[in-house]
């Protein structure tokens, strides 16, 4: 999941656009001139962070797939699930052992009878009860697989919006770093000014003070960093692995959706819908085997005997079968019959859930992506020219100081909520064309749910940690694949 909300950061992203009618919002109000040391002389103390590797070759998304693929603990976890449905199955289809024992008869009046023989006793299984027992357990072991593959879905969903993070935490640390050097040169062009008495002291300490300003934005933006590395790598399962940079650029990453293509794909290709079909036609076949069960097996039994007195032997062979007349299985067919009821209409749930997901997924998307054409396009090709003009304005004794601060303030709250909206941007669009899976280190049994109703509060969570234990124990089956939450993740 993302650090921050994406409620959060749509809020952050609109502040553009209200600082556009009523002043600023990122850095806050124009400062008002106060007496500060000079900027060579003031010593930050800055938190320690994780600063990224600079390497030659850069991460790049694939190879961090394959290292989650590789290294998440889930997914050897699903695939164990998987093992032990088939485990189960071999098991529910093998036929009755046969019993072999021994007899004998001794007389307690001597020239009596007496005999010794073996005997060889088989239950014969009727009604086809093993072959609609493997068959149940094949639509559990694809139910198993699909879990396993919606399981691989979400760890690579999260790898993917997790790299985004990162990747648009890259971009803030070079746009801050940019404004940086501005800022720099903003504070040595007003020294010389002042210097050549055609600016003023307050001038100087405006643009110190912008300059402390857009060092304490630089901080946050690594911080942002160290965050988002720190996240990526525990879906990834190397939680050690060292900061490096990632290679790619957000806006190639910018998807191009349709509502009805987008929902036609999620029904049609989600593995969550594709393993309930599996507990459908597997509580098909369990009212089948129940109804079948009604039909009792039968019993043979053999029994070789030799009476060593009157030298003959026997062979006497007894068949048995239970009577049908108080038990008839009745009510495990009518549980049968209501599981079958209950997993079809999870079928109809799942599939009104996931639409439900894509509904706010979407309006997520529609929002981000017209908040990134706009500044793309009309906003930041303004303020950049606005900061060009002011600044040599500036330089050139026509414009005063303060529509040069406010200018570059300008470009760089612009640039951040660009860079803002293309992250949440291509985070919205791996969920949709993820097919609304993450959740990349719940618990196979769990699948979204979890991390999706974190933001619903604790008692949630602890209602899934506790049927998910009971699920454990035996006393429950799989919990449902979709769970709604809310509808700012």
């Amino acid at each position: 999941m993302p650090m921050r909300t994406r409620g959060q950061a749509l809020t952050s992203i609109g502040c553009w656009f209200l600082f556009l009618g009523a002043g600023p919002c990122i850095l806050g109000q124009q400062p008002q001139a106060v007496l500060l040391p000079p900027v060579d002389k003031v010593q930050p103390q800055l938190v320690p962070i994780d600063v990224p590797r600079q390497q030659n070759t850069p991460l790049t998304l694939a190879s961090l797939e394959s290292l989650a693929l590789n290294h998440n603990p889930t997914i050897p976890q699903a695939q164990s699930l998987v093992q032990q449905q088939q485990g189960l199955t071999k098991q529910v289809g093998l036929y009755p052992n046969p019993a072999l024992g021994y007899l004998r008869a001794d007389p307690d009046q001597p020239g009596q009878s007496q005999s010794q023989g073996v005997f060889f006793s088989q239950e014969l299984v009727t009604a086809g009860k093993l072959s609609l027992a493997r068959a149940a357990g094949r639509e559990e072991i694809a139910f198993s697989n699909w879990q396993l593959q919606a399981q691989q879905a979400r760890v690579l969903n999260d790898v993917r919006i997790r790299y985004f993070e990162v990747l648009g935490a890259q971009r803030a640390i070079k746009a801050a770093e940019e404004l940086e050097a501005l800022a720099l040169d903003g504070v040595q062009a007003a020294e010389k000014l002042l210097k050549a008495q055609q600016g003023t002291r307050p001038d100087v300490l405006q643009a110190e003070i912008q300059l402390g300003t857009v060092r304490t934005a630089l901080q946050d933006a690594r911080v942002r960093f160290a965050s988002a590395w720190r996240q990526l790598v525990n879906v990834i399962g190397l939680p050690e692995m060292p900061p490096t940079m990632v290679a790619g650029n957000l806006e190639d990453d910018v998807p191009q959706l349709d509502w009805q293509e987008s929902l036609q794909e999620l029904l049609a290709s989600s593995p969550l819908l594709q393993a309930q079909l599996a507990q459908i036609r597997e509580a098909e076949l369990e009212v089948k085997l129940a109804r079948a069960q009604a039909v009792p097996n039968m019993n043979v039994q053999v029994v070789a005997e030799r009476d060593h007195v009157q030298k003959f032997t026997t062979v006497s062979t007894l068949v048995s079968m239970p009577v049908v007349v108080f038990n008839r299985n009745q009510g495990n067919i009518v549980k049968a019959q209501g599981n079958l009821v209950q997993q079809t209409k999870e079928y109809e749930r799942i599939r009104l859930a996931l639409a439900d997901q894509l509904a706010v997924s979407f309006r997520q998307y529609l929002s981000l992506r017209n908040q990134a054409d706009t500044l793309h396009k009309d906003i930041l090709p303004r303020a950049k020219e606005s900061l060009d003009l002011t600044t040599q304005g500036y330089k050139a004794g026509r414009i005063d100081f303060l529509r040069v601060l406010h200018a570059r303030q300008t470009y760089f709250q612009a640039n951040l909520a660009y860079i803002e909206a293309l992250t949440e941007l291509a985070k919205v669009g791996t969920e949709i064309k993820g097919l609304q899976l993450t959740g990349g280190l719940n618990p196979t049994e769990v699948g979204t749910a979890l991390q999706s109703t974190a933001a619903a509060g604790t008692t949630s969570v602890r209602a899934l940690l506790q049927q998910l234990q009971e699920q454990r124990n035996g006393t429950s089956r799989n919990l449902p694949g979709v769970i709604q939450g809310g509808a700012d993740r």
